[in-house]
């Protein structure tokens, strides 16, 4: 096996455990010394590999977050508002059920949210609110800024307490009722 093989190898382990470790015992309780016991290499190994949790977690979040980016640059390019407000939100949930594990950690780990890891959790946060900018249109009110607001959060927030649902099913569920938050017609 060439280095090159070995080192993606252990990478993809050290992210996977990690990923399993941070959804058990969460971002802010799991040591290194965890990671590499449940990799099985030393720390100094693991250490070769990452310099730290936060490079971890900014790693494991990076493909969502790239798709997520994608996604609302797909919606951006969509005609009419509705058909964009549609577009925006199944890219989205499609893009965060593909990573339905990390994206719970995201949204149910308080721990994640630390001085060093400011800058993953910034661009996490910042995706949010260009989505929801999407959402709400050209020159919104402020109740269309806060429906969109309530619109995205109906649509991303329940994926890490419903963990149990087929993703089908779940997709289903988030879309209708971000939708039906979108669009409800109150005063």
């Amino acid at each position: 096996m060439s280095r090159t093989a070995e080192t993606g190898t252990t990478r993809d382990r050290i992210l996977a455990v990690s990923r399993d470790l941070f959804g058990t015992h969460s971002y802010g309780a799991t040591s290194m010394r965890q990671v590499a016991d449940g990799v099985g290499i030393t720390k100094a190994s693991l250490y070769h590999h990452f310099t730290s949790k936060a490079e971890i977690l900014a790693e494991l979040v990076e493909s969502p977050i790239a798709e997520l980016g994608a996604a609302i640059e797909a919606a951006e390019q969509v005609t009419g508002l509705a058909a964009r407000q549609q577009a925006l939100l199944e890219g989205c949930v499609d893009a965060m059920l593909r990573h339905r594990e990390t994206m719970a950690l995201l949204l149910r780990d308080a721990s994640v949210y630390g001085d060093q890891t400011l800058n993953t959790m910034e661009r996490v946060v910042g995706f949010s609110h260009r989505a929801a900018a999407v959402l709400a249109g050209p020159r919104p009110s402020r109740r269309r800024r806060i429906r969109a607001a309530q619109a995205f959060a109906a649509a991303t927030d329940p994926i890490s307490q419903f963990a149990d649902v087929p993703v089908d099913q779940l997709r289903r569920e988030l879309l209708a009722g971000a939708l039906a938050v979108l669009h409800a017609d109150t005063p």
